[in-house]
């Protein structure tokens, strides 16, 4: 009888560790020469990391060695396989993503792109008002700003967070970053869909958000395996988060009219 309960307690231990291969490692101080001086240890995955890019998403799955760790030269094909794998997106949705960022390319390969690439302002991945960044106009629009953060979050009052919810927070660091920034570029299309994203990725298998997926995701860009998040068993795809920017759109025009 003991032996029965420790092995079902090994297994479910085992349920919530990260997938093989894919443990999570938090980016280390880099340079280019990181992954010939510091060749793969520990699980055959853990490298020095490179490049990262401004949206916690595509870092996250970096981070989990879904997308190549260092960050550098990526093509279409790692990136379509990594984000299924990851968040189980669909082709068409990353070919579409990838596909913006591909003129900007430093990479001297028109086929690849590393993840600062899409460090461009006033697109998808980085624009201002964004949930967990400081636009361009105060200077680093890349790296998580703790401050920012907590402004949004401080609206995530509950286990789940809803399309109001998250159509207010959205909409109330929208208007503050108005209020302090001369340069403010609008961008309701990009910053919708960085809501829409997080809500329908974190959501995984469950039937609503889980506000601690969502804190572990933005603070940490680590998936909450851990926690017990299981990714999406259904693929997702343009229309799904299209759908959900929809719902955060409706709740925010309601929002300002309340």
């Amino acid at each position: 009888m003991l032996a029965s309960f420790a092995l079902s307690l090994l297994l479910a231990t085992l349920a919530v560790c990260d997938p093989k291969g894919h443990r999570w490692h938090h980016p280390l101080p880099t340079d280019r020469e990181a992954d010939v001086l510091h060749p793969p240890f520990d699980d055959g995955q853990l490298t020095i990391s490179l490049g990262r890019s401004p949206c916690p998403g595509i870092n996250t799955l970096a981070n989990h060695g879904y997308l190549p760790r260092h960050g550098l030269n990526i093509s279409l094909e790692q990136f379509i396989t990594g984000v299924r794998e990851g968040y189980n997106f669909d082709a068409i949705f990353t070919t579409d993503a990838v596909n913006i960022y591909q003129p900007f390319t430093t990479t001297g390969n028109n086929n690849t792109l590393n993840l600062d690439d899409l460090d461009h302002h006033a697109l998808l991945g980085e624009f201002d008002g964004s949930l967990s960044r400081n636009d361009l106009y105060f200077g680093d629009n890349h790296s998580f700003n703790e401050t920012i953060w907590n402004t949004v979050a401080a609206h995530f009052h509950h286990d789940t967070i809803s399309i109001p919810v998250a159509a207010q927070a959205r909409l109330d660091r929208v208007n503050a970053a108005k209020a302090i920034n001369p340069n403010f570029t609008a961008s309701d299309v990009a910053s919708l869909g960085t809501s829409a994203l997080y809500l329908k990725v974190m959501r995984g298998q469950d039937n609503a958000t889980k506000t601690k997926y969502v804190q572990i995701f933005f603070r940490q860009e680590r998936i909450p395996f851990n926690e017990g998040y299981k990714r999406s068993n259904v693929s997702i795809g343009n229309e799904d988060i299209a759908q959900i920017a929809s719902e955060l759109a409706a709740a925010s025009n309601s929002s300002r009219t309340n």
